[in-house]
């Protein structure tokens, strides 16, 4: 079927539409027609092979009778799990490359149990929050306030790691949660320190950065960034709140 054809179809069947859907079929096209298009063209496939689940209609006429038909109803989204559990009798494992654990009084340090959404806030620095700040200045600020001990460590990435990318993607989207806790001296011929963070990456194969219609799937990152590098909003640090 041409261009042409396929329009003039389209145009017939939106005739018998209700005024009141049209503009959700216009929302659709714009959609469908937008740079993550691919994307919502897959999504919309989808819905359409395997049909509305869980969804009682009711009648368009308020006054039809309503006897014996339950109330729209749409499956329920499972909460959550952010439960954190931590083994801090076992020191985390390094990189081959870290030549000083920084602080090692902290490399241990932190509740073995807690939750992630409830117990955990992610803190900025005041020049991040309009701006960027370079992670040295950060540093000095959280250890000469005497709050480097409240940072999440390298531990807690690998804990926080493991309950997946869908956690990861509702509590925290786009961005990096760095981890001060854990701040190392790296490789000698760089002469620098390093801090660890962690990233999602989105799709099945882990091929997306965030956007809030990228599909399910991915995986959760742990990198190492240098404190001489800058600092936005998009890199706060996870602190334990209380």
């Amino acid at each position: 079927m041409s261009k042409n054809d396929m329009l003039a179809a389209i145009v017939r069947a939106l005739v018998g539409v209700p005024q009141k859907r049209l503009g959700v079929v216009l929302d659709t096209v714009n959609k469908i027609g937008s740079a993550d298009g691919e994307i919502w063209r897959t999504r919309f496939a989808e819905v359409l092979r395997e049909g509305v689940k869980s969804v009682v209609l009711l009648p368009e006429d308020p006054l039809d009778t309503l006897k014996g038909v339950k109330p729209a109803t749409l499956a329920s989204k499972a909460p959550l799990d952010t439960l954190i559990r931590v083994d801090r009798s076992i020191r985390p494992v390094y990189p081959d490359w870290v030549k000083t654990v920084t602080h090692p009084e902290l490399e241990c340090a932190g509740p073995a149990e807690y939750n992630l959404q409830t117990e955990v806030e992610q803190w900025l620095h005041d020049d991040q929050k309009n701006g960027s700040v370079e992670g040295n200045t950060i540093y000095r600020n959280l250890r000469n306030g005497n709050t480097l001990a409240t940072c999440l460590n390298l531990q807690d990435g690998f804990a926080i790691q493991a309950k997946g990318i869908e956690v990861f993607r509702e509590l925290f989207g786009g961005k990096s949660l760095v981890l001060w806790g854990s701040v190392l001296l790296g490789p000698k011929e760089c002469g620098g320190l390093l801090v660890p963070y962690l990233y999602g990456r989105y799709g099945d194969s882990g091929q997306f950065g965030y956007s809030p219609s990228v599909p399910k799937g991915g995986y959760v990152v742990i990198d190492w960034t240098w404190l001489f590098y800058f600092y936005g909003s998009d890199k706060p640090a996870l602190r334990f709140s209380k």
